[in-house]
């Protein structure tokens, strides 16, 4: 109980942080260049993933895709503050041995290939520097609330044919997560346009509740681009 408080408490923390960006970069959406502010910048993400389990040797990487949308903030200097949120990342793992199994008793689970599949929402405030107008660095948290948890078994037929069996995993999975992640991005037209970015991030809670005797934290690697929406500049 103790813990889940923690989390609860970090997680309205972020929320109160990243709402007035969000709020802002939605009404910027909705009524484009009505919305005037020099130091706000917008747009839509969407990233290929690769993620993996620690502690589950044998598994591989379980490609995914990540959608959301992006608020940068500037600041002093060469800092922004960069705001991510993410409807859909992709976690999980491809080719889990099956003394991994969360379930007992599957049927044909012995001659099958399982991949755990979890899908979480993402609030990402990251610290930002420019080295350049193009290339920057970032690093921050990262609280993720899981929506889908499932396994997916996929067992062979005869005849060459596959049968794919989805099982839910929500009573074994852990809601809730905070990662750490880091970033490098390369924007062109001196920062102005779209925007390549390259994501690791880390996982530092057990992706499994107490009714598992395993630990593991998710982790993924994200090939991202980001594509700005034009907002109206400030009267001078």
């Amino acid at each position: 109980m103790g813990k889940q408080l923690k989390y609860i408490l970090l997680l309205l923390f972020l929320t109160a942080h990243c709402l007035p960006a969000h709020s802002q970069a939605l009404l910027a959406i909705l009524f484009g260049k009505n919305v005037h502010n020099d130091n706000l910048s917008l747009g839509v993400h969407v990233g290929l993933e690769t993620s993996d389990l620690t502690n589950t040797p044998g598994s591989t990487l379980l490609p995914g895709l990540a959608l959301g949308a992006y608020t940068n903030i500037k600041l002093k200097g060469n800092w922004t503050l960069s705001n991510y949120f993410i409807f859909k990342s992709s976690r999980g793992a491809a080719n889990i041995p099956l003394n991994y199994q969360l379930l007992p008793d599957v049927p044909g689970a012995t001659d099958a290939k399982l991949k755990r599949k979890i899908t979480a929402m993402e609030i990402s405030p990251l610290m930002r520097y420019s080295l350049t107008p193009e290339l920057s660095i970032a690093a921050g948290p990262q609280l993720a609330i899981r929506t889908v948890s499932k396994d997916i078994y996929s067992i062979s037929l005869p005849n060459d044919g596959k049968e794919t069996i989805n099982y839910s995993t929500r009573d074994y999975t852990n809601w809730i997560d905070v990662d750490g992640a880091l970033d490098v991005q390369y924007a062109f037209y001196q920062g102005k346009g779209i925007r390549l970015n390259l994501r690791f991030s880390q996982g530092f809670v057990n992706v499994y509740n107490s009714k598992v005797p395993f630990n593991a934290k998710n982790q993924y690697f994200q090939l991202g681009v980001g594509i700005p929406i034009a907002i109206g500049s400030s009267k001078k």
